[in-house]
Parts: structure tokens; sequence; C-alpha cells
């Protein structure tokens, strides 16, 4: 069974309504809403460590012109003159 936690937050009256508004709607209790949007935020942090990760991986390891050239040929052999066979 998972663990959880409890915690008590405060929103703006107006942030809150449309949160209730939309939960309603979507027939989810206010803790399924809340875990939703920090396990959104969450990824997004994820996600934005492993971009900056790769980023910082290629600023290290830039592609060199011949590596260039190659995968160009290799895409343009793949697809043949005609595209797609």
């Amino acid at each position: 069974m998972l663990k959880t936690s409890k915690i008590a937050i405060s929103l703006p009256t107006e942030d809150f309504n449309k949160i209730e508004k939309i939960r309603k709607k979507l027939g989810l209790q206010r803790s399924a809403v809340i875990d939703k949007a920090i396990r959104f935020w969450l990824d997004s942090i994820e996600e934005e460590r492993l971009v900056k990760q790769y980023e910082a991986g290629y600023r290290n390891n830039p592609e060199v012109i011949e590596e260039i050239k190659a995968m160009e040929q290799a895409s343009a052999d793949a697809f043949g003159e005609d595209g797609w066979e």
C-alpha cells in the first residue's frame, strides 16, 4: 500500500473556485487534483533537468562536420531518390 502524508494549503479564492469547478466536472477528489498537479510539476522539473544535461553533453561534445555529412548521406541512402520506398 502506498504510504501517504497530509498537508494543508491555502489558495487564492479565485484559483480555488476554478479548481473546484474543474474537479467536480471530472469527478475527482481534491487530493487527486493536487496529486496530479504535483506529479506534473515534478515531471516537468525532471524533464528540464534531462534537457539541460543533454544540452551540456552536446556543448561538451558537439558534432563535427564529418559526422553531419555522414548522417545526411545515411538519410539520403535510407530514403532513396523518391523518398519512402
